[in-house]
């Protein structure tokens, strides 16, 4: 089910709780996604069987997939963020209009939403970790710890990165992150009513410790390469460099992945060649499709019927359409014009409702392999030119004779556009935004208005 590390989206959930801690949570849901059914909500969780835990680690999945998180708001949110001669965005929405315009309110229902359902799918894995004795066989013992101990780092990264101050190569990282929460809540007993934020320092020690961990327990499963991918991404994002590589290396170099010839099929083909970690959508089973996920906002065209695909809400701007060569087949097949709802230029990544969600691919991986190798004058499995010149030629166009860093950023850019990176990219490098510095504080979630209200100790964000 988790070949390569894919996670099946499953919307009817095995284990059902939302009860995290009263300040993180306050017990309720979005009003635009509940993805927890009420009548099943219980103030008391226990896990008894082997059964039980395996069901609550594939919850786990669950949630991650949910609109709040992976299925569209940790990809989509940063793309609004980076709207200067990037996206456009044209909808209804005044959640999503808030973000586009760097303008949000402390009441933002996608900043509440996806950190609730973060702290939950954390509260499920924490539960998962304090039940590791029920499990007697020890090879399974070590996957399911090593996935649960995933899913908590990976949920504390994006976390911090979206509510915490940016993390500075040069500085203290002593500003405020998030609160590292590594304590199962099983019932109300267990609520804590008075947890604080954790410095941006000791939140990615927390996620570097939980994913190295992961990888140990990993060592003889599919999920190693997931663990190890996003791995690369947390120590890109704190400019270790030579960290970053090697696991970046380690990925590509394990063979277990390849370039597609179609720019399309990770993004279409379920186990693609270079889906590292993919969430699989079915027409039963996906994050949305009328008022969430990706391609219910990001596409805008008719289909065989006639019927209309997607509400065009998130266009690509003429502006970084018109940036683009005309030979590159980043240009030519993966964006459109649209004939559906509206008109414009969109994505052809988030295309179909039922599609999938390629969360680490192979790309991001040869580019930051290519990254590091080049700042550190090294060529640890390939030169960073012949590296970047594999994506180039792929992409339809001529190879580069020589290499600079913006060079490789700009491929960084082109590669991964619409795929929630650029905002990140540009902070983690200190790019502007446009007129927008890459620390300004309107590029930093707040906490949810109704956490701070539960629990004065979650200091606000500034400008909050």
């Amino acid at each position: 089910m988790f070949s390569k590390f894919t996670v099946m989206k499953n919307i009817h959930k095995t284990i059902i709780y939302t009860t995290l801690t009263a300040s993180l949570l306050s017990g309720a849901c979005s009003s635009k996604l509940d993805i927890e059914p009420k009548q099943s909500i219980s103030t008391e969780l226990a896990l008894s069987t082997p059964s039980d835990v395996r069901n609550a680690l594939i919850g786990a999945y669950t949630v991650i997939a949910e609109g709040a998180l992976y299925g569209t708001n940790l990809i989509m949110v940063p793309d609004l963020y980076f709207n200067s001669n990037y996206v456009g965005w044209t909808g209804t929405f005044s959640s999503y209009r808030e973000i586009f315009n760097h303008n949000i309110v402390n009441t933002n229902e996608e900043a509440s939403r996806t950190w609730t359902h973060a702290y939950e799918a954390i509260n499920i894995a924490n539960t998962v970790l304090s039940a590791l004795d029920i499990i007697n066989d020890p090879d399974e013992k070590d996957e399911i710890e090593g996935r649960a101990l995933f899913i908590r780092g990976i949920m504390h990264f994006e976390l911090v990165r979206l509510y915490g101050i940016p993390f500075d190569n040069t500085g203290s990282n002593n500003g405020l992150g998030v609160p590292i929460i590594t304590q199962a809540v099983k019932s109300v007993s267990d609520v804590n009513n008075s947890v604080t934020r954790n410095s941006v320092a000791e939140v990615y020690t927390a996620v570097e410790n939980d994913l190295t961990t992961a990888i140990s327990k990993l060592q003889n499963s599919s999920h190693l390469y997931a663990a190890q991918g996003m791995l690369a991404r947390v120590y890109l994002q704190q400019s270790k460099f030579q960290q970053a590589r090697d696991m970046a290396h380690a990925v590509i170099s394990s063979g277990e992945f390849s370039l597609a010839s179609n720019l399309e099929a990770p993004f279409r083909v379920k186990n693609s060649s270079e889906g590292v970690f993919e969430i699989q959508q079915t027409e039963q089973s996906n994050a949305g499709s009328s008022n969430d996920g990706l391609a219910t906002f990001y596409s805008s065209y008719k289909n065989i019927t006639g019927g209309n695909v997607g509400r065009g809400d998130l266009n690509v701007s003429a502006a970084y359409y018109n940036s683009l060569d005309d030979n590159d087949k980043r240009k030519t097949q993966m964006i459109y014009d649209g004939t559906g709802q509206k008109s414009g230029y969109f994505s052809r990544k988030w295309y179909n409702y039922y599609d999938n969600i390629p969360v680490v691919r192979l790309t991001e991986l040869y580019l930051t392999r290519a990254e590091c190798n080049f700042r550190l004058s090294t060529n640890v499995g390939d030169s960073p030119l012949n590296d970047i010149n594999t994506l180039r030629e792929r992409a339809g166009l001529s190879p580069l004779m020589t290499l600079t860093l913006e060079d490789i950023l700009n491929e960084r850019d082109i590669e991964l556009a619409f795929e929630g990176y650029r905002l990140h990219d540009y902070k983690r490098t200190k790019r502007s935004i446009g007129a927008v510095a890459w620390n300004d504080p309107k590029l930093v979630f707040p906490i949810p208005y109704r956490e701070i209200v539960v629990n004065p100790n979650l200091q606000q964000n500034t400008g909050y």
